[in-house]
């Protein structure tokens, strides 16, 4: 009688094998996800890191011929939606590996939309 308990204490050691590297998984994953957003006139490229954060901006030509308040304001415009678009990622690489319809998948998706909506003024924003 002891085989049954032996099973399933190896078949739970198993599982919780196969949830820990899920983890470590997604955790690599999720440090290496950027999101990039050009602005539609090229003025502005800007990528965020995995926490939102500014990783990268940079300045086309067309940026020398905005006054500084607009180009501000598209800096800004352009953050957003790369924020909104590394929630959309993030979405994706947890689907992933927990697979769309988990609740951890679902949790996830839900803080990254409500930290980083995406804000009317987004259409139309290129994509590199």
């Amino acid at each position: 009688m002891n085989q049954v308990p032996d099973d399933l204490l190896h078949s739970f050691e198993l599982k919780a094998m196969e949830q820990a590297e899920r983890a470590q998984l997604l955790s690599r994953r999720i440090e290496q996800n950027v999101a990039t957003v050009e602005s539609p006139g090229g003025e502005v490229r800007l990528t965020v890191d995995s926490s939102g954060g500014l990783a990268g901006l940079n300045f086309g030509s067309a940026a020398e011929r905005l006054p500084l308040e607009r180009l501000g304001e598209l800096v800004l415009r352009t953050s957003r939606q790369a924020q909104a678009r590394l929630a959309e990622s993030m979405n994706d690489l947890i689907s992933d590996v927990y697979g769309r319809d988990s609740e951890t998948a679902r949790f996830v998706a839900r803080t990254y939309a409500e930290r980083f909506p995406e804000s009317q003024d987004d259409e139309g924003s290129g994509r590199p």
